[in-house]
Order: structure tokens, then sequence, then C-alpha cells
């Protein structure tokens, strides 16, 4: 990896950290005037760890769709509540649990990062640039960033060599559309979509559009605010993915008082199936 793309992989890191700690501070309540300027002004500083060990994090504010807080949240009807996913190990000190999460935490973005770029990686780039020598939690750390990173963005981390650990990243299930404006420009928004998808399916295919919100509001994105992935939520909804063809958005039919529902549009048929997006999620959802 190239000093240039490590500058611009940490500069994406930096970025990406400032949005999900700012959003965590307004999820707890707390007032900031400055916190938007901050985000996109101050520099990013390369968090590096001591020779000694696991240093001994301050406890951060929550991150917004952080993987450990988003696994298994995914209602699969409109009733269900949403289970946590637990990642703490009995007995496990705090500080090792705050420290590995901000690992993972770390390693999805640089996964992101390759993602869009269109790089592959490998275990010896992850943990010269991660891990580094916390390399015993390697396996914990590199399953629940690329779990996170299939469920929050659709994103696949496929081995390509088993014998030096080569992976690439691809579009989930299929799909051939990831809502980012360009290569290198926007979040994946796919996740949110196979989330949309699944919801549909466990509705009876047509799905009250208050069902889909409730559904992404459970992974953190409110339809009525914009969010660091998905934009304004309810246009990408409503109006961006009914123009790909993967939803359609409709007025119920005979609804009294009248509502509107969601649908699979003719390109979600044409590049997945109903199954798939389920299993999908109910693999997500086994994850604990």
């Amino acid at each position: 990896m190239s000093d240039d793309q490590k500058k611009q992989c940490f500069q994406f890191q930096g970025d990406s950290q400032a949005q999900r700690e700012e959003q965590g501070m307004m999820a707890e309540g707390e007032k900031s005037t400055d916190s938007n300027s901050s985000s996109s002004t101050s520099p990013t500083v390369l968090r590096k760890k001591p020779a000694g060990g696991i240093p001994d994090y301050p406890q951060s504010p929550k991150r917004a769709l952080s993987p450990p807080n988003v696994m298994a949240t995914i209602p699969m009807s409109a009733s269900d509540e949403a289970n946590g996913y637990q990642i703490e190990e009995v007995g496990e000190p705090l500080q090792l649990h705050h420290a590995l999460n901000a690992k993972v935490a770390d390693l999805v973005q640089f996964l992101l990062f390759k993602y869009r770029m269109q790089e592959q990686t490998n275990k010896a780039e992850i943990v010269e640039m991660i891990i580094r020598d916390d390399e015993q939690y390697y396996d914990r750390i590199f399953s629940e960033a690329t779990n996170g990173l299939n469920l929050v963005f659709g994103i696949d981390t496929i081995e390509v060599d088993p014998v030096v650990h080569t992976y690439v990243l691809v579009i989930a299930l299929g799909l051939t559309y990831d809502g980012m404006f360009t290569r290198v420009q926007g979040m994946p928004k796919t996740g949110l979509l196979i989330v949309a998808l699944g919801v549909i399916c466990m509705n009876n295919n047509c799905a009250r559009e208050e069902a889909i919100w409730r559904a992404l509001n459970i992974m953190g994105v409110n339809s009525m605010e914009n969010h660091y992935i998905a934009g304004n939520v309810k246009k990408l909804f409503t109006e961006n993915l009914v123009q790909e063809g993967y939803v359609e958005y409709q007025l119920a039919p005979d609804s009294d008082p009248p509502y509107y529902e969601f649908l699979w549009g003719p390109r979600a048929h044409a590049e997945t199936t109903p199954r798939d997006v389920i299993e999908f999620l109910a693999r997500i959802n086994r994850i604990n």
C-alpha cells in the first residue's frame, strides 16, 4: 500500500470517525454548537498503539451504526423486537472490550476504503495497518468487522486466496447498485436496501412505509433526518431507489385512511430473490 493510499485511507477514517462520534453525542443528548465545523476542519490524527499492548482507551461516545451495535437488529416483521448483540466475553476487562471495539470500527473503515478504491487486501496488510501487535485477536476483530460491513453497508468480504488470506470486497447478493455518487464518493447504501427488501418480504411482499422506517430507525437511521450513510433517507427510498427500479412506492389501493406502501421493484427481482434476502438477514441475526 503506497504512502499516498495510506494518507487517503486514514483521512477517510478520520472523517468517518468524526461523523460517527458527532452522531453518537447527538443521540445521547449532548449539545455542541460547533460539532459540524470541528468534524470537517480538525486535523486527522492517526491513532497509534504503544508497544506495551492494548492502551488504556478512554470510553468514547457511542458510535452510530458501529457494527457491534447493529448486529441482530433487523425486525423480520412489523411486530418483531430487536435483539441486542452481545460481544463482550464473560469476565473480559472493560478496557479490552472498548479497545477491541475500536479496532473493529477502524477495520470497517479500512475495508470501506479498499472497497471504494476497488482494491484487494490481505491478512498481512490488515495486521500491519489496523491490528498491529494485537494479532491474537485477529479472528474476532476480522469477523465482527466483516459482519458489520455486510449488514450496515451490504458489502461482502470474499477470500480469494486462502494461502495468504487475500480478500476482495463486492456488493452483497449480486446487486449492482451501491448508492454511491461516484467510485470514491458517498457511502454504500446496499445494506439499507437489503433491510427494506427483507421487511417487504416478511410483510406479504407489500410493506407499509411505516414498517420500513421502523426497521431503519432500529439501525439508527431516522427517515426524518439526514444521515451520514443514507443522506436524505426518505428521498433515498421514495425517489432514488424507485428510479433505480429496486422498490416501488405507491398509495395503497382502496386504503381508508390512505397510506403508502413499498413493494419490490423489477430490478430487485432481476438481481436477487426473496429467499436470498431472507437467508442473508437470518444469517446476520444468528450472529451473537
